[in-house]
């Protein structure tokens, strides 16, 4: 978190999700941007950065500005994503595999892109970068 802080600088909001009221160390801290950036950092990984989550109409990925786009316009401009999950409150998950990206999709249109960690082939184990100073 230090340094994740000393090179994002400080949140303007800091929240904590507790999933079970009876196991408070089991949590996710929630760090909040103004420029529409939430980054998550999760007891299960020793507070280590667990995702970044964009709901920026100004960010873009490979040259693509992706939030506010369709899922059609979405899956033909970056091949491989497919629909992951349906959720109610119609809320789809569309998954890119190749790139560790989900894109949240409400009312036909992508809101929100999240970055997740790369995982061992057990699927439990986060393979983190190696820092280059």
């Amino acid at each position: 978190m230090a340094e994740v802080r000393s090179l994002w600088g400080d949140p303007e909001d800091i929240s904590t999700f507790i999933p079970l009221e009876e196991k408070p160390e089991d949590r996710i801290i929630e760090w909040n941007y103004s420029n529409g950036i939430e980054l998550n950092f999760d007891s299960d990984d020793n507070f280590l950065l667990a995702s970044i989550n964009c709901e920026s109409k100004s960010a873009t990925f490979q040259g693509l500005s992706v939030v506010g786009i369709t899922p059609k316009e979405l899956i033909l401009r970056l091949p491989g994503t497919k629909l992951d999950d349906e959720f109610e409150l119609a809320i789809d998950e569309y998954r890119n595999e190749e790139f560790s990206l989900s894109f949240w999709a409400q009312y036909g249109k992508i809101y929100a892109v999240s970055i997740n960690p790369e995982y061992d082939e057990s699927g439990n184990e986060v393979i983190w970068p190696i820092r280059n100073n």
